[in-house]
């Protein structure tokens, strides 16, 4: 009769000690190892990108030179947030640089937030400069960079040497 008992004992111990074996083979962590109240780390979110931060993003040469013009103090995505396209972001970039003002911000409020023109927003940070001129010449300058970009990732580096005639 002894036996009984010591028999059911040493199936159970025989169980609870199988027990953690058999759950992590069935892909579950061991009950001892399980912790509910463990905070669950999760990566911190990228920001995402404006449709203009992310256009210039795309393009290294653009990106390498528009960085150089954004003020100090701000990311390529803050600075472009809210401006119509790249030409415009970019022309207020180089108006912001040639006026040899720390007058970037105003210049995007003004044109993002009050829906003021480049040379209406350039007259609105320097009552003494041409407007007109400024606006134009950062344009222009815009139109360049973004002109630049695009040939330098469509040109053909591997283009064969035209030969003459004469020449064998």
């Amino acid at each position: 009769m002894r036996s009984i008992p010591t028999m059911t004992g040493i199936v159970l111990s025989a169980c609870f000690a199988v027990a953690p074996v058999h759950a992590d083979v069935h892909g579950r962590p061991p009950a001892a190892t399980q912790h509910p109240h463990a905070p669950k780390v999760t990566p911190p979110p990228t920001p995402r990108l404006n449709p203009i931060a992310a256009k210039i993003s795309a393009k290294p040469q653009l990106d390498a030179r528009i960085t150089t013009l954004l003020p100090k103090d701000m990311t390529l995505n803050q600075a472009s947030q809210g401006f119509k396209n790249q030409g415009q972001f970019i022309a207020a970039l180089h108006v912001s640089r040639n006026l040899g003002c720390d007058c970037f911000k105003q210049l995007q409020t003004d044109m993002t937030q009050k829906n003021m023109s480049l040379g209406q927003a350039i007259q609105d940070v320097n009552k003494t400069a041409n407007a007109t001129t400024e606006a134009h010449r950062g344009e222009t300058e815009a139109d360049a960079d973004l002109k630049a970009a695009t040939t330098s990732t469509s040109t053909n580096p591997t283009k064969k040497k035209a030969t003459h005639g004469g020449d064998r």
